[in-house]
């Protein structure tokens, strides 16, 4: 019996897929060469070792191989790390490693409700979207509409715009919402909406800030202390890949070092 889903409805376990037009797959030919597509009846990838019809695709399973002229290539079933591969980022993004720490740390659950600030190309919106489910949702917000249509772009490709609600707004004027299980923001000052931050957060939630220099983590820092936050760390994550050759195996002469720092807090009962 064939188990027809699509691509996120299984979160990140492994399903026996039957390819649709309207799925997303990753098309891996090797480490240089590795695509993130929507299948679309009629259309194809050119790479320099050859051209793949989505047509061939489409009936095809997660883990079947198709022969280019010049290589193969293996149909993957996309992980949260490809979005990173081919959709758009005007912007500058948070990386993974600084995305998975950021969403562990706030002890977000499924359909847990978040506000993201800023929205910017989205890769953060998205991935809050796949963790929290279908039950969650993620509002957005950013004070530049054109980003925000890249973010919505964005999360359609991976049909999880039904999950994010963007507002445009300036949230130095304050958020819409009050007792939402977390706060993420990405903004050049959020130590000006530290205290509206906390105006909406449910007790005990976190505050989750992401900078990417110290006297941003200073300022932060300091302000969510004044503000009624306990529990506040301020931290930078390191991740350095290896080259793995047999007798010769040694890190990468290239890898992610410094992309940022968090700043994490949990909002108290303020005393008077």
């Amino acid at each position: 019996m064939l188990i027809k889903v699509r691509f996120f409805k299984c979160g990140i376990l492994q399903c026996n897929v039957v390819l649709n037009e309207g799925d997303i797959v990753t098309i891996w030919i090797d480490p240089k060469r590795v695509f993130l597509v929507k299948l679309a009846k009629g259309k194809r990838l050119d790479t320099d070792k050859g051209y793949i019809l989505y047509d061939d695709i489409i009936g095809k399973e997660y883990g079947d191989v198709l022969k280019l002229s010049r290589a193969t290539a293996y149909l993957l079933r996309p992980i949260l790390e490809d979005i990173y591969l081919d959709l758009k980022r005007p912007s500058q993004v948070l990386y993974p490693k600084d995305v998975a720490y950021m969403i562990y740390s706030s002890s977000v659950e499924p359909g847990s409700v978040v506000i993201e600030a800023g929205t910017g190309s989205g890769f953060l919106t998205i991935s809050l979207a796949h963790f929290l489910g279908k039950e969650g949702k993620v509002i957005t917000y950013d004070v530049r509409r054109d980003m925000q249509e890249t973010a919505k772009f964005n999360a359609s490709v991976l049909n999880l715009q039904d999950r994010i609600e963007f507002k445009l707004k300036d949230i130095r004027e304050g958020f819409e919402e009050k007792g939402v299980d977390a706060v993420f923001l990405d903004m050049p000052s959020p130590w000006e909406v530290v205290e509206k931050a906390y105006e909406a957060l449910k007790p005990s939630a976190a505050l989750i800030v992401f900078v990417p220099t110290v006297n941003q983590v200073e300022k932060t820092y300091l302000e969510m202390e004044k503000k009624g936050f306990v529990e506040i760390h301020a931290e930078e994550l390191i991740l350095r890949e290896y080259k793995v050759k047999e007798g010769a195996t040694r890190p990468k002469n290239v890898g992610i070092t410094h992309t940022g720092y968090i700043i994490r807090g949990r909002k108290s009962i303020k005393t008077s």
